[in-house]
């Protein structure tokens, strides 16, 4: 994953930001991600920095098969 930093931030934008971060229990880092999302439109591809939620229950033959595959493919 990429870096950026970021210099000289007016304080008042810094401390705008650390108050909205705080609202929304998230890292500053974090924030300015989600902001920078939302601004540019979409976003990480799925599954990067976001959980996974299955749309149902995994078998315990699915976890063991897609464990076994990951495994194998390293």
């Amino acid at each position: 994953m990429a870096a950026l930093l970021i210099k000289s931030i007016p304080l008042g934008i810094h401390q705008r930001l650390r108050l909205q971060a705080e609202r929304h229990h998230r890292s500053m880092n974090r924030e300015v991600i989600t902001i920078l999302e939302k601004e540019l439109g979409g976003g990480a591809p799925a599954g990067v920095g976001r959980p996974v939620v299955p749309s149902k229950p995994l078998s315990a033959a699915w976890v063991r098969e897609t464990t076994r595959a990951l495994r194998d493919n390293r």
